[in-house]
């Protein structure tokens, strides 16, 4: 009875605080959350191997490399894209093991680390680097202080596990809508919010990949109910990457549907970008049904779904 009350208390005033409501739900249930385990090694394609009993990497071709955290309960995948002069490593993993080594075996470039955005589960290993590149948004540049920024404790949510907020080094910008280049091979910076108001994806128009986060992910996707979140950037992001990237494009996310077969990296197509704004309009225009109270979850095909606040 002494941790109902509390848990009691705290979602009644989250339901009175709608500023803060969102953020005091993810707070309340991290209270309760049990601490993960690793999960059992997984049998996976033929295409990827094992680097130790944690990461997994696959090569998506020569010079794209997912590395997988398949034991994580989030089955995350960090990619290492690489050029002639430099490597960037977007997304470094939920920091349960350190990522360095498995990079320093892939190349010897130089290798800057930056992020899909600034959850525990994507920067966790972000002070194994030297520097982090962050996306040139007013809010965030502002807060920087001699050459480091603290990641508050909402953008970051470790809460959730027990992780505090790091503090990031940082070495790079990068602006929304301009080309990183890596020696050979260019990326685009896209700022695409919705899932948080920082979340970036980089697009290497030669392949056609488009390196996503946690914007669109097979299985269970968050457009609302955590801070930050707004489906209705969701929307505008959703149909602005439709505008701009061909139709062979290959989503590479940052998650893993845990029932997902064979397993592997997991991809997506342009079809399902298409299917995410597709639903996103419908649950905003209420033609799209929800299951759940609070927190709805809404079908958008075959592989996904998406978490909203209740329309």
């Amino acid at each position: 009875m002494q941790i109902i009350i509390p848990f009691v208390l705290l979602v009644i005033v989250a339901a009175l605080l709608w500023p803060q409501r969102r953020y005091l739900f993810a707070r309340a249930g991290g209270l309760f959350l049990p601490s993960p385990t690793l999960g059992e090694p997984t049998v996976e394609s033929r295409s990827v191997k094992w680097y130790d009993d944690y990461f997994t990497i696959e090569y998506i071709d020569s010079q794209t490399i997912a590395i997988g955290e398949p034991r994580y309960h989030q089955h995350n995948y960090n990619y290492l894209i690489i050029g002639e002069e430099r490597a960037v490593l977007f997304d470094t993993g939920s920091g349960v093991r350190d990522i360095k080594p498995v990079v320093e075996s892939l190349t010897m470039l130089p290798v800057i680390v930056s992020q899909s955005h600034l959850h525990y589960d994507h920067i966790g290993n972000h002070d194994k680097f030297d520097g982090t590149a962050l996306p040139e948004l007013p809010h965030l540049r502002r807060r920087l202080q001699s050459g480091t920024f603290q990641v508050s404790v909402k953008e970051h949510l470790g809460f959730v596990e027990g992780i505090e907020a790091p503090k990031l080094t940082v070495s790079e910008w990068w602006t929304p809508d301009s080309s990183i280049d890596l020696g050979g091979r260019t990326l685009t910076v896209l700022h695409i919010p919705g899932h948080t108001p920082n979340c970036i994806a980089l697009f290497d128009r030669e392949h056609a990949y488009l390196f996503t986060g946690d914007f669109l992910c097979p299985g269970l996707n968050v457009a609302g109910g955590i801070p930050g979140s707004n489906i209705n950037e969701y929307l505008n992001s959703a149909r602005r990457l439709l505008g701009l990237l061909p139709p062979e494009t290959r989503l590479l996310t940052a998650h893993r549907d845990k029932a997902s077969e064979p397993f592997g990296a997991p991809m997506l197509k342009y079809t399902d970008l298409v299917d995410l704004a597709r639903g996103l309009g419908g649950i905003i225009d209420g033609t799209l049904k929800g299951k759940g109270f609070y927190i709805k979850s809404y079908l958008i095909n075959e592989r996904i779904q998406l978490y909203c606040v209740n329309k």
